[in-house]
């Protein structure tokens, strides 16, 4: 018997809504032998031929370690076959026509999409052959002369009929027997497990985030089906942008893809615009010694000590005198991205592969320069992780991947409470809310800055004593300007007991992190208060509200003046 993934039980495939793929795969269960691995429903995505993004299944993938690998079609029902128009169109009971999908051309997509999964994801490389066998095939199970199916491109020896059905083996044998070419080395025990591993493996990701995240979530988290395929097709592409909203997992992802590469045996950068960000990767990534976790400003301060070290140059100073300018804007965005660029042509350091987080705060000064630190900018992996929405930082985010982007779609974060106020300020691409129930947000309208600082503490307060959270689990985020202000009204006030204030000082034990919306972004926590103050009322600004919301993964709650709440409620 053959081992079937997944291993379904006879009321499972009872309920099956295509007939015929039972009856194949009882077949391959029961005829194949036991070396061989059936996976059915494998799904993945693809680019057809004028780079349209398509999501691609196969019925059935077998995988026959004296061989190769099979990708299997198949069709229930009467079929006909129009030569004229080239039209393809099954047959109901009552001889009626219905047009579909050529399923030789189907399955022909089928072989050379999984050739691009298994070709281009890392994993692959630890496979000993040289050249694999990879064919595919139709099985038409309800149709007993293949004679009428048969073409140039439609050979009797990859078509499947009812009578194969009833000598799977001898079928597959033929299969076989016509891909098969002089040179190709057999798949082998280790091909099998490395497909296997590929198109269908559980994902399993430790939590990269830590500071926040309570014990029950300590354990492996699984990603969802949306997140568990995007990862597995990343996985044969060399570059790609995956794009989502907030709390659909892109970080999880990337973390996750950052290890695989390593493990892969490739060095890694992981980049993020945000210092606190690359803090908490770093934690959460310090087993793996072939990432480097770091902002990019950091990844700046790096490269030109690096640089002043190696040659004595001051790549700074020579960036100021190309491109001249005072103002802190001026420095950030144009004079740093060019000494990092200078860096590149004078330090050997260099990476097989390059992760970007929170892409959307990278302003279009910055890619020319990160594409340069792959060790091959032709072959290099570069993987960017983008919420169109989320722009605190004024960029223009031209992309260095022209593909379309794959999209996450569900939001894993947040309860749908939450979901609801934070996604009211979002524009996009649409996103599932989540089916997790939690309490309403609370929201605390109240005028003067002193009265607001006294709801914040004591929202805290009550979150500590009567809701039995740690410190740790607890941030206040201000949108208030200035945030020095903000901060000294909290400082004075008393949370409980020998818990303290942590402004800007994230992973203090028993301590309540206070930070910036800006400053936060990509992180969560259990709870959280935003603290609002009047400018965010600007639409310019809802941007804020929505990151800000967004970050509390249970409970929320939201500070500001009645105008301000109303305003916001409203939207």
């Amino acid at each position: 018997m053959a081992r079937m993934i997944p291993a379904l039980n006879d009321e499972q495939l009872r309920a099956f809504r295509s007939r015929a793929e039972a009856r194949f795969y009882e077949a391959c269960r029961d005829q194949l032998p036991n070396e061989i691995v059936v996976v059915h429903s494998a799904g993945w995505i693809y680019r057809d031929g004028r780079g349209r993004v398509r999501e691609g299944e196969a019925d059935f993938t077998i995988l026959a370690p004296r061989s190769g690998v099979f990708a299997v079609e198949v069709k229930g029902g009467g079929i006909a076959h129009d030569a004229g128009s080239g039209k393809w169109y099954s047959v109901d009971r009552d001889g009626e026509r219905h047009e579909i999908k050529n399923p030789f051309r189907q399955a022909s997509n089928e072989r050379h999409a999984l050739l691009d999964q298994l070709t281009g994801h890392p994993t692959w490389r630890q496979w000993k052959g040289n050249r694999l066998t990879l064919g595919h095939a139709v099985v038409f199970p309800d149709i007993n002369d293949s004679a009428a199916l048969q073409g140039p491109d439609r050979p009797r020896a990859i078509v499947g009929v009812a009578r194969d059905i009833g000598e799977l083996g001898v079928w597959l044998h033929r299969v076989v027997r016509f891909w098969k070419q002089a040179g190709d080395d057999p798949l082998g025990a280790q091909g099998v497990r490395l497909v296997e591993d590929i198109l269908r493996r559980s994902i399993e990701v430790r939590p990269a985030l830590r500071s926040a995240i309570d014990d029950a979530e300590q354990k492996r988290i699984r990603l969802t089906a949306n997140q568990a395929k995007v990862l597995r097709t990343i996985g044969g592409r060399r570059r790609a942008v995956i794009s989502g909203g907030a709390g659909t997992g892109k970080t999880l992802i990337a973390v996750e893809k950052a290890r695989q590469l390593a493990q892969g045996g490739l060095q890694v950068l992981l980049l993020c615009y945000n210092r606190p960000l690359a803090d908490a990767l770093a934690i959460g990534l310090q087993d793996e010694t072939r990432v480097v976790v770091l902002s990019f400003h950091q990844l700046y301060d790096r490269r030109v000590r690096q640089a002043m070290a190696a040659t004595g140059r001051n790549l700074l100073a020579e960036a100021a005198e190309a491109y001249p300018g005072n103002s802190d804007k001026h420095r950030f965005d144009v004079q740093m991205p060019y000494a990092l660029a200078l860096s590149n042509e004078v330090l050997h350091e260099k990476f097989d592969a390059v992760v970007v987080d929170e892409a959307q705060d990278f302003s279009d000064e910055y890619w020319f320069a990160i594409e340069e630190l792959l060790r091959d900018q032709v072959n290099g992996y570069l993987y960017i992780f983008i919420d169109q929405n989320q722009a605190l930082y004024p960029r223009h985010g031209n992309l260095p991947v022209s593909d379309e982007p794959y999209y996450l779609t569900s939001n894993c974060r947040n309860t749908a409470p939450i979901h609801d106020v934070g996604y009211a300020f979002y524009a996009g691409d649409p996103i599932d809310g989540p089916d997790l129930p939690g309490p309403a947000v609370e929201r605390e309208a109240i005028d003067g800055d002193e009265a607001q600082a006294d709801a914040v503490a004591r929202r805290v307060r009550q979150w500590l004593t009567h809701e039995a959270l740690r410190p740790e689990d607890v941030a206040v985020l201000i949108a208030k300007r200035p945030k020095a202000y903000v901060y000294d009204l909290l400082e004075v006030r008393p949370i409980h007991g020998s818990v303290a204030w942590a402004v800007e000082d994230h992973g203090r034990a028993r301590s309540v992190l206070v930070d910036t919306v800006a400053r936060f972004k990509g992180l969560e926590a259990q709870a959280v208060v935003l603290w609002l103050g009047e400018e965010v009322v600007d639409e310019e600004q809802w941007e804020t509200v929505y990151v800000g919301s967004t970050r509390a993964k249970s409970l929320l709650c939201v500070v500001g003046a009645p105008r301000t709440l109303k305003a916001l409620r409203a939207k």
